[in-house]
């Protein structure tokens, strides 16, 4: 037998105990959530409900795109967004998921009403003036918004909480630290609850409010508070 039709018959064996080998033993048996922060719009029967996954399904098989879709189709409101699916060999799948967190305070166009929006204005909830007074959001002066978010000023303050992040700020943080933003001509300023201030240039809403950060940062505690950066 020539040593070709040998390698081939023992090359096909390999794949075929291979095969055999990962589709018995790294069968999924076990299927978990973890929430990334504090969720309050759902549970983990509620987020294990709509993944379906079998649990004889083949860990390398997980649909990832899939789990994805489903969540988001059982919470309409894009109140919950998964995070990333976690395989454990040999058995345990685990989906990350976070709750949306809503930053922004900003008044609906036309109407005595704001609307609350996260970073990425996906989770949006309308509130009467009396309502929203109640939850802890940045409250946005100098822009409205009517039948949609994509506007100019809705772009900065995404870019605006996107460099924060990059600067080593959490979600949940931000509510606590920015106190408002006001929209001026050419920049708007965010005022902190500490009272500093900062600038943010329109031409470069990342760069600007990097700069800002690190010279906050860079000045002595004792001499933030009231400063304008």
């Amino acid at each position: 037998m020539k040593k070709s039709t040998v390698f081939a018959i023992i090359f096909c064996t390999v794949v075929l105990a291979a095969i055999v080998f990962f589709g018995v033993f790294f069968t999924v048996d076990k299927i978990d959530v973890r929430f990334e922060n504090d969720v309050t719009s759902a549970d983990k029967q509620a987020v294990l409900a709509v993944i379906d996954v079998d649990a004889q399904t083949n860990i390398f098989s997980v649909n990832e795109k899939k789990i994805k879709q489903k969540v988001e189709e059982a919470f309409p409101d894009n109140s919950i967004e998964v995070v990333k699916v976690v395989r454990s060999f040999p058995d345990k799948v685990t989906v990350v998921v976070r709750e949306r967190t809503q930053l922004y305070k900003i008044r609906i166009k036309y109407e005595a009403e704001f609307v609350a929006a996260d970073k990425d204005f996906r989770r949006n909830t309308a509130y009467t003036a009396e309502q929203i007074d109640s939850e802890k959001l940045i409250e946005v002066n100098g822009f409205e918004v009517a039948d949609s978010f994509a506007v100019d000023g809705c772009y900065k303050l995404k870019s605006f909480a996107y460099a924060l992040l990059d600067a080593g700020f959490s979600e949940d943080s931000l509510t606590t630290f920015v106190n408002k933003i006001d929209f001026e001509e050419d920049r708007f300023v965010a005022t902190l609850f500490d009272g500093a201030s900062f600038a943010i240039d329109y031409n470069d809403v990342t760069a600007s409010t990097a700069s800002c950060v690190q010279r906050y940062y860079a000045t002595p505690y004792g001499e933030r508070a009231g400063k304008a950066f």
